[in-house]
């Protein structure tokens, strides 16, 4: 029995890092052999599958996030993993095992500042992104005077009015092209939500995964109402990412 990870060709680095994550937890419960594809940014080399499948099972047959843990550790066949599987209780228990696993350093190079991501090109075009007034209320409510802004657009009207507001901006430039890895700006993004020690995250598995991995003192989870993406109150098979391990993560929930 194996466990292969089949990455969604729609998925950039932080879905990809779901699927490796959720294969390598299970492959570790099953005791069994694991393959995969490389994952570029954290030097992650494939382990690619050839043989013959065996009574395959995929974990899309439960739903796009939702699997049965417990009937995939005792299923007898092979188990591809295929779908994006965004629940935080499949990885809270790992957390640590991850860190080490995608090469985590314990570096806190933000500081008694408030890292905000905004996420805009991709999401504006699927009616996801949360907006101006959404950031402003939120940066309002948390209190902090030094706010910094890591995004991938640098020239979207949100950002600007924000720097123009007192904000100061980390990331420079524009995404406006499907990239399955991160560039150099992407990933320093990533590391300056990840080494920091306050950050609001958008509703992204990008910026989701760096405040899971990193060792934060706050970290901020958006929640508007009426949005698909991220729902207030998830159901079995929606994207379920809050997690409060140590008391250190709250909700914004914007109406």
């Amino acid at each position: 029995m194996s466990v292969i990870v089949q990455y969604d060709p729609a998925s950039r680095m932080g879905n990809r890092m779901f699927q490796y994550a959720f294969g390598y937890i299970l492959a570790k419960l099953k005791n069994c052999e694991f393959f995969y594809d490389d994952l570029h940014n954290f030097n992650i080399k494939s382990n690619l599958f050839t043989g013959s499948l065996t009574n395959p099972i995929t974990t899309r047959s439960f739903g796009d996030q939702y699997a049965d843990i417990e009937a995939l550790i005792n299923y007898n066949g092979d188990i591809i993993v295929n779908s994006f599987l965004q629940k935080s209780s499949f990885y809270i228990n790992h957390r640590e095992e991850l860190r080490a696993i995608f090469n985590i350093k314990t570096d806190i190079i933000n500081k008694d500042k408030l890292v905000v991501h905004i996420r805009e090109t991709d999401y504006k075009l699927v009616n996801a992104f949360l907006g101006y007034d959404f950031y402003k209320s939120l940066i309002g409510s948390s209190k902090f005077d030094d706010v910094k802004i890591v995004t991938d657009n640098s020239s979207c009207d949100t950002v600007k009015r924000l720097i123009d507001a007192g904000c100061s901006l980390s990331s420079e430039g524009i995404v406006d092209t499907f990239k399955v890895y991160s560039d150099d700006r992407g990933i320093q993004d990533f590391k300056t939500l990840m080494y920091s020690e306050n950050i609001a995250i958008s509703q992204s598995s990008f910026s989701w995964w760096a405040a899971f991995l990193g060792n934060h003192k706050n970290i901020i989870f958006p929640y508007k109402t009426g949005l698909d993406w991220w729902p207030v109150e998830p159901g079995k098979d929606d994207i379920d990412l809050y997690f409060n391990q140590v008391n250190i993560t709250s909700k914004f929930i914007y109406n």
